[in-house]
Formats: structure tokens, C-alpha cells, sequence
């Protein structure tokens, strides 16, 4: 590995894991960049899962030692989380390169669309009160939850801010609460996921230690963020800048431009 992967590497954790922990969808931040970087799609999508687990440990241990996790409702969602990461991690190792480039590139639309539309509105709403509250969890609740651990397991782009839209839409779960409930629901499912792929030898070690340090200092630093105010709309602005640049480095990469800039010659 030259100084210039390494500096990249770096910098891809500090913004993966401040991303993570104060929004969400670090990943479309790592993944896209290793596979840039010269890592084969489905080894940059298991080597980002050692990244997001230290970095979301970092930020559960942060918020737990000042009080902020409900655990109740944090290990009822995380249930149905695990059992959806276990599936979608076991297809994800079973799918080709070109499959993973074509999935990683439509969930990175797919979260360009949702940070461009309700989810904004609602991110940027007034929070509720900061004691927790009860929350009554019907059945959609958890399937919705295990569909959002299968694509977390699958692909993990974009299911940080599904997991957000499900507890607070569908779980009433006020915003600042869900945020950090997220943290450790996606650390759960991430654990499986990195068993998963480690298993499989999808994971590129001497890449992913380097990514696994600097997101535990992101995480670190988006913690103490997160626990105050103000930070969450400045966050999802900088992400809708990071996934639509992204999504167009994809369409690059995937030779879409060129194609169409043909086709009208």
C-alpha cells in the first residue's frame, strides 16, 4: 500500500465514521472510494464492515456512558435487524463484482432520492422531548426493520438512513432518540455481516485496519455532536453533496456519460 492509499484510507474512516454516527450512510463514502482506489467491488463491500463496526462501537460506548440509549426499544429493534443482516450478507458473498457495482450504484440513487425528499423535511423538524417515550411497535414495525438488516447485510449503502426513516416513521421514535438507537441496531447487524464476509475471505485486512482506526476518531468526534444540537441538518446536507457526487462517479466509472455523449454525436 503507497502513502497516498493510506492518506485516502484515513481520511474515508474520519469521514465514514463521523458520518455514521452523527447521520447516517457513512458507506457511500468508503465504498465507492475503495472501489476508486483499485478494490474489487464485493471485497471493498466486506472490507468497509470492519471500518463501520469500530466506528459505531466507538459511538454506542459514548452514548451509553452518558445515558442516552433506550435499551428497551434499542434491543427490540435490533432483533429483526440481525435476522435480515444474516440473509442479505449470505447473498451479497454469492453474487458477482459486476451484480454488487450495479446494487451499490442503485442504492446510492436510491439515498440520493430519499435525502432530497421527505426525509429532509422530516431531519429537519423540531425535536421532540428528549425523555424517552413509549412507543408501541406493531408488526410492520419489525418486518420493515428485518427488510432494512437484509439490505444492511446486502450492500449496507443507504441503510443507515432506512434505518432512520423506520424507527422514526414507522417506529414513532422521536429523531434525536432513533440517531442514536441507530448506532447500535447497526452495529449488531455490521457484527454479523463482518463474521459473515470474514468468513468468506471478502475482506481486505490490510486496508480495512487503517479504515477501522480512523472511523473510531470520526465516531468519537460525531458523538459528542450528536449528543447537542444543530449538527444533524448540516450533516445530511454534506451527505446529499457526498452520494450525488457519488452516484455520478459511479455513472462515470459504469461508462454511462460516454455512451450518451456518443449516441448524441
Amino acid at each position: 500500500m503507497d502513502a497516498i492509499t493510506l492518506l485516502a484510507l484515513i481520511i474515508c474512516g474520519l469521514a465514514g465514521g463521523f458520518i455514521n454516527t452523527v447521520a447516517a450512510s457513512g458507506a457511500t463514502v468508503v465504498v465507492p472510494s475503495m472501489i476508486g482506489l483499485g478494490l474489487e467491488a464485493g471485497v471493498a463491500n466486506g472490507t468497509s464492515r470492519l471500518a463501520a463496526v469500530a466506528g459505531l462501537a466507538t459511538a454506542t460506548w459514548r452514548f451509553h456512558q452518558a445515558g442516552a440509549i433506550p435499551w428497551l426499544l434499542t434491543l427490540k429493534a435490533t432483533v429483526p435487524m440481525v435476522a435480515g443482516a444474516i440473509a442479505g450478507s449470505l447473498l451479497a458473498t454469492a453474487l458477482s463484482d459486476q451484480w454488487i457495482t450495479w446494487a451499490i450504484a442503485g442504492s446510492l440513487l436510491f439515498v440520493l432520492i430519499c435525502l432530497i425528499s421527505q426525509p429532509t423535511r422530516l431531519l429537519q423538524q423540531d425535536e421532540p422531548s428528549s425523555e424517552e417515550t413509549e412507543t408501541q411497535l406493531g408488526p410492520l414495525f419489525y418486518l420493515l426493520m428485518a427488510a432494512t438488516g437484509f439490505w444492511a447485510g446486502f450492500i449496507a449503502l443507504g441503510s443507515g438512513v432506512m434505518t432512520l426513516l423506520v424507527l422514526v416513521l414507522a417506529g414513532g421514535i422521536p429523531l434525536k432518540t432513533a440517531n442514536i438507537l441507530k448506532c447500535f441496531v447497526r452495529l449488531s447487524s455490521s457484527l454479523v455481516a463482518l463474521l459473515i464476509f470474514g468468513l468468506r475471505g471478502d475482506i481486505n485486512w490490510l486496508w480495512a485496519l487503517p479504515l477501522a482506526l480512523s472511523g473510531m476518531a470520526g465516531a468519537h468526534l460525531g458523538a459528542r455532536l450528536a449528543l447537542g444540537d444543530g449538527a444533524t441538518q448540516l450533516i445530511f446536507r454534506a451527505l446529499i453533496a457526498v452520494v450525488g457526487l457519488e452516484v455520478l462517479s459511479f455513472l462515470w466509472r459504469l461508462g454511462l456519460p460516454q455512451n450518451l455523449m456518443g449516441a448524441l454525436a
